[in-house]
Order: structure tokens, then sequence, then C-alpha cells
């Protein structure tokens, strides 16, 4: 290889190598458990290196081997060998070494009481000039544990010794900036047999590089007769021996076989023999499809026997708090539940053979089960209490929960619910499944919670608790058919029933009743009130918008319009031998009788008044159609009285009018004769009135602008509200109907 990187690189290699020939007491030792490299560029031609170096701190090292003083990293380029000047030394450190935490990787096992990891942090920072090849970073030391039982220890008393490498790229790869990946959790020490065992492996790559995990083969690196090889050796470098029936891609006894997520890096199996197995673990960082580096854990998994533990699991609802109402009714004492919940997708589910046999399997999402909770999203959730004997009470246990089922984590119930914590000195812990509405139309989905508990043996004790969540239960109410209005102008209105989950909180009319108020005996499901119907001048509308709001126990509330509707007439005009719709509005509701001037003129002619309403008959009653004007020489303006069914009565003025067009007028405001006037016009909206003067010009128009307009008149001014001369004028009149007439007009101002 070229001479070393930087000047302040060699002075460095030249007190480490004389350091580390000086000061290692333990050429041969049997003590090594794995370790891993990484490294992250500070710019330019700067790295920073990261090396960890697991140790057995076990009574199994029998030597009392401690990490070495100064470790030897060999720096090559692609070219050569790496030689004595080609090593960069890194002292040890004292704050940078810890002891590994015995994590078993499952909820609850214990380690072997011996069992001792310790891992010492090598660091430094070192330039690196940039070439096509990049360089490699090589480690290697002897040796590992000879009581490890997937290698072969070639018949002697230490195992192979280990290789770490990891390669910086060079300018063929990349021009860019690049860190390793660094794993981000300590390894696991322990396993127990027979229990599945899950850990996380996963890296962090400063550059966001994608990632990719796999199994890989450990490197040997060191032996007996070399164990701190310095300068180490050049690439490549040789798998350390698996014995027969083991290899780097199933490195123990298991079933399921140990196997890594190649995406998330999670690693999984379930152990079946115990011993101590020698594993690798590479995560491989690509960046637009070209690999740039590896990084390799080696390590020393331990698999022991873990002791039973038994234990309970319980399930129940409990409430949230819910508006308007103290305390939550659970659903035995509820009102307004139909015996089946269904929904708009089509689910249902039988709420009342669950309420009276808990222990009936029913049909969810196409599998009969045994449900322990029926909870509503937004309303209820799911309690689980845990129970451990009091003999492991002292301990600090996680007992980890394993969700199937329809619902969706995060979008039904709490992403973190995966775990009960068991706090040291308690003998039973609680989680609540922290439910969510998520506003979607899923019907009825279910969960099946496994909660699987393992101590520090090699027995595991499962339980499971079946959860259905339904949506929030609309509902549903039946307005009672609408009352008579009383003679003071009041109105009963309600429900007949409502469905949901009650009792219920009322609101009509910024009026509020909470009928969980009540004892329970005098809950009901349906409810009214009187409403005033008349305005403030005291007149009936045709029609009055009211307001009634149903809100259930979980906060879901149903506001329903009810618009009360009556038949009241209004003014109007016609001329004789005119018949036009009723003037009513709501004409489709059936009357009991019309009067005129106090007369009925329903269907009857010979009254003595010039109006004749025409209706139909429908059962007792009457359906209006047509009010007729007879001929009369004489105008009329009397009251039209309507009467509904229930005896209420309005009124309406209606005039009979002469309707024949003038041809004279005089706007003085004294002869009586002030304005121009052509009648008839009412139900045809858009009618013209026409005015030209002498000399055919158009001096004043108007239309009608509504069908109860039942005229048009002249007051014999200009569109700009001056006075129009004493004159000759012609009138044009172009009906809805397609009609028109014309005819002369003289106007005469008093002099």
């Amino acid at each position: 290889m070229n001479s070393t990187p930087t000047t302040l690189l060699f002075s460095k290699v030249v007190m480490g190598l004389f350091a580390l020939v000086l000061g290692t007491p333990w050429a041969m030792a049997t003590h090594l458990v794995g370790g891993d490299f990484s490294y992250v560029h500070l710019g330019g031609d700067d790295y920073e290196i990261t090396l960890t170096v697991y140790r057995d701190c076990s009574p199994a090292n029998s030597n009392g081997t401690y990490f070495d003083d100064m470790v030897a990293i060999g720096l090559w380029n692609g070219e050569g060998i790496i030689g004595p000047n080609d090593v960069l030394t890194i002292p040890l450190q004292t704050n940078n070494v810890s002891e590994v935490p015995v994590e078993m990787g499952n909820p609850c096992g214990t380690p072997p009481p011996d069992l001792c990891i310790d891992q010492a942090v090598y660091q430094t920072i070192v330039e690196l000039p940039g070439n096509p090849y990049g360089w490699d970073l090589v480690y290697q030391r002897c040796c590992r544990n000879p009581t490890i039982v997937n290698l072969d220890d070639f018949g002697g008393a230490e195992n192979a010794g280990m290789t770490l490498q990891i390669h910086i790229p060079g300018t063929d790869i990349t021009t860019e900036s690049n860190s390793s990946p660094a794993f981000q959790e300590l390894p696991p020490v322990a396993m127990c047999t027979d229990l599945p065992f899950v850990w996380n492996h996963a890296a962090l790559d400063p550059d966001g590089d994608e990632l990719v995990y796999s199994l890989c083969a450990p490197k040997q690196g060191g032996d007996a007769a070399n164990a701190v090889p310095n300068p180490p050796s050049t690439p490549p470098y040789v798998d350390v021996p698996y014995l027969a029936g083991f290899s780097w891609d199933n490195p123990m006894t298991a079933e399921p076989v140990l196997a890594i997520d190649p995406v998330t890096g999670l690693l999984t199996c379930t152990p079946t023999a115990v011993g101590q197995y020698a594993i690798g673990i590479c995560v491989q960082e690509y960046r637009d499809g070209v690999l740039l580096s590896t990084v390799t854990r080696d390590f020393q998994f331990n698999v022991t026997t873990c002791e039973p533990t038994e234990f309970e699991l319980e399930a129940d609802a409990v409430p949230f708090a819910s508006a308007g109402i103290e305390s939550l009714v659970p659903y035995p004492e509820a009102i307004g539940l139909p015996d089946v919940l269904t929904y708009p997708n089509g689910e249902s589910f039988p709420m009342a053979d669950w309420l009276a046999n808990n222990n009936t399997p029913i049909e969810v999402d196409g599998t009969a089960m045994v449900i322990d909770a029926v909870v509503i999203e937004g309303c209820n959730d799911a309690r689980f209490t845990i129970e451990r004997p009091e003999s492991e009470s002292d301990l600090l246990d996680t007992t980890f929960l394993t969700l199937t089922g329809t619902a969706a984590q995060g979008l039904d119930y709490d992403e973190y619910f995966s775990q009960v914590i068991m706090e040291a000195g308690a003998s039973s812990a609680q989680i609540e499944l922290g439910l969510i509405d998520d506003g979607f139309d899923e019907g009825v989905e279910h969960l099946v919670i496994e909660c699987e508990y393992v101590n520090a043996c090699d027995q595991v004790s499962t339980t499971l608790a079946r959860v259905v969540i339904v949506d929030p239960l609309p509902i549903q109410a039946s307005p009672a058919p609408i009352s008579c209005i009383d003679a003071d102008g009041t109105q009963v209105l309600g429900y007949d029933d409502i469905t949901g989950y009650g009792p219920f909180v009322y609101t009509w009319q910024d009026r509020v009743w909470n009928n969980a108020g009540q004892d329970a005996d005098a809950w009901t499901v349906d409810f009214d009130s009187t409403f005033a119907m008349l305005d403030a001048q005291g007149q009936l509308p045709p029609s009055t918008l009211v307001e009634l709001i149903v809100e259930d126990q979980c906060g879901k509330s149903h506001t329903h319009v009810m618009e009360v509707l009556h038949p009241v007439p209004f003014d109007d005009e016609l001329c004789p031998l005119e018949i036009i719709e009723f003037p009513m509005h709501n004409d489709g509701i059936p009357v009991a009788d019309v009067r005129y001037g106090g007369v009925s003129i329903l269907n009857d002619a010979e009254t003595g008044v010039p109006l004749l309403a025409h209706g139909v008959a429908e059962g007792d009653f009457w359906r209006l159609t047509d009010l007729e004007a007879l001929d009369t020489p004489v105008s009329w303006g009397e009251a039209l009285t309507l009467i509904d069914t229930c005896g209420f009565a309005t009124e309406a003025l209606i005039r009979v009018r002469d309707c024949q067009i003038p041809n004279v007028f005089t706007p003085d405001n004294v002869t009586g004769n002030n304005v121009f006037r052509i009648r008839g016009l009412t139900g045809m909206m858009g009618s013209q009135l026409l005015i030209f003067n002498r000399y055919g010009v158009q001096v004043w128009s108007d239309e009608t602008l509504q069908d109860s307009e039942p005229e048009l008149v002249w007051d014999g001014r200009y569109m700009n509200g001056d006075d129009a001369p004493d004159g000759h004028y012609q009138w044009v009149l172009i009906r809805a109907d397609g009609v028109k007439d014309h005819g002369s007009l003289h106007l005469f101002r008093e002099q």
C-alpha cells in the first residue's frame, strides 16, 4: 500500500505500535464475544472512526482477560498489503468501558446469574485522502470462547479469532460525502429456549441511504500464534469455521430458525437448544442502487433455560366521560339499544344475545368467537389487568401484547398499546386499549389480544382476550305525528321512539332536558314538549322550523329540523268571472271549511257572496284547488277565513274589484280617479304595462314581479318621477300568458 495518509497519522502509528508491543499482557486469551465498526464523515478528508469490542466478563473468562489498552486499525487503499505504516492505533479511554445490560429478547426471561458482557468503545478522528478505491478499515483479534457450540475450535483450547472490516467508498463509487450505518441498540445477550425471540436490530444511516439487513458470516482474524495481528492482514478474509449442521444463515438450533427482516432489521427466532452461538449480522447501505459500505456486527448469543411463571389476564370495558351525563350507564341498564346493532355497510352485532350470554360464540368478521368485551369507538375503552405471582413481584417485567384482527393500530386504537410494564413491588398492572373514534364507517371490527408472559424459564404462558369494536351507534329518532295546534297557538312536538345508547340529553329551542337525572325507571325513549307557533304579532306563520337535538352517552348527537306547516291564506284580488289558484300557503293541506264574510263558500255558489271556493274531498276534509269570483256589479272586500282540521282559524283580505279598463284619469289626488290601473293579473308574474305619448315615445313601463301581484298601476308620472303633461296617451298590456291588449287614454290634470 502507499505510505500513510498524513504525517500526523504516521506519528500516531509509531506510538501505538510501541505501546501495543509492550502493553499487551494477554496475547493468547479466550474472551471475545464480538464487535462492530462504524464511521462518520466530518467533512473534507476527516472521519470519526468508532470500533466497539465486546468481551466475556463472566467466570468463563478464566484468565480475567481485559480489553487491549490500544487497538491497531489497518488502513488499506486497495493496493499492495497493509504494512506497519498503514496502521492507526486508538487508545482505550476508561470511561468508554461499560457493562452491556443483559436483555433477554423476550418479555420476562431471567439470564444465568454468571452471565456478563462488557463493551469497549475505541474512537478517534483520522484523515483519509480520497482515492479511486477508497479505504478498508480492518481490526483483527483472537480469540473467541471455546464454549461456542456452533464453531470448530480446531481441537484446541480456543476458537477462531475475529476480523471486523468496514469500507469507505472511493471516488470510483461516489464523490459525495458518506457516513456508515450504525446499529442503534446494544445486542441482546441472552435468549430463553423455546420462547419466541424478537429484537430490533435496526441501524441508522446519517445520509438517509437505503439499508438492507441480512445474516452473514463472521470472519476469522488472529489465532493462538498471532493473537493481536499488527499490522492486520490484507483482504480477503476467511469465514469462521461452522460445525456441521450450522452455517452463517443458520447459525443456531432454533425452530423457526434465526431470521432478519431485510427492510426493518427485525431479528426473530425461537431457540430450541442451550448454548453459545457466534452470529454475524450485516447491514448494507445503497445509494441509487450502488453499494457503498457494509457494517457487520459479530456477536455471541447465549441461549439459556428459563423457569415458568403463571399469570392471569382479565379484560373489561371502562367508560369515558360523556357529555351531559355524570356517569356512563352500562349496556344492560341502557335504554334505546336495539337488539341488533346494524350499520350502513351491512354489518351487524347481536347485542341482546351477547348481553344475555357472554359465553356464546358470535360470528364476527367471518369468525365465530367468544367475546370478552364490546366497546364503542369514542364511548368506551377496554382495560386489561394482568396478575402475576407474588414470588415475581420484586422484578421489573415487561409483558408483550400481540394484536390481530380487523381493527388497525393507530387508527382504531392507540399505537402504543403493545406492552405492560410490571413495576418492581407490584403484582398486577393495567393497560387500556386507547380506543380512537376515527370517524370512518367501519361497522363491526374485532381484536384478538394475545398476552404472552415469559419468565426466567423455557415455558411461555399465553392467554387471549377478544374485543369487538363497534362504530358509535347512529341515533335514530322517529318524530311523532304532528298534533293539532291549540286555540292559544301552541303545539306539542316530539318523538315516538329513539334508538341509541341512552338515557339521552335533549336540546329543543335552547332548552335542555337530561332524563338521566331522573330515576332509571323513569327513563324513556319517547319525548315531547309544547312549542309556541304564533309570531311576535300574534299571527300564525305558514311554516315554523323547530330544531330537536338528541345526544347519547357517547357525546354523539342527532339533529332533526322539524318543519311544521299550517294552511294559511294570503291577501289577494280578483276580477269578476276570474278563477285563480286558491290563495293560501301549503295548499296541499286539507281544511275543514272556507268562509267569506262569515259565510261558508266551499263548493256552494248560492251563498249570496261573490266568491266560490272549489275543493276536492279527502276523507272528512277538503283539499282546496281554486277560488272563483262570480259576476257582480259591486266591489267586495271581506275577510276570507280558513278553518283547518283542528278547528284553528286564520284570515286574509280578499277583494273583488271592478276590473274595467278606464280611458280617462285625473292624477290630482282630489277626484278619486287618481291612477290608471289594469287588474286581474294574479298568477301572471312578468306581465308588462307600457305607456306611450302622442308621438309614439314610451314614457313609462312596469311589470308584475310575483304571481300574487293582481294589478299594474300608472300614477301619471314619467319614469324619473316628473309629472306627465295633459294629453292623449296609448297603453299596451303584454300578459305573461301571451295575451296582448291596447287602448287609448286621456290624462287630465286639475287646473
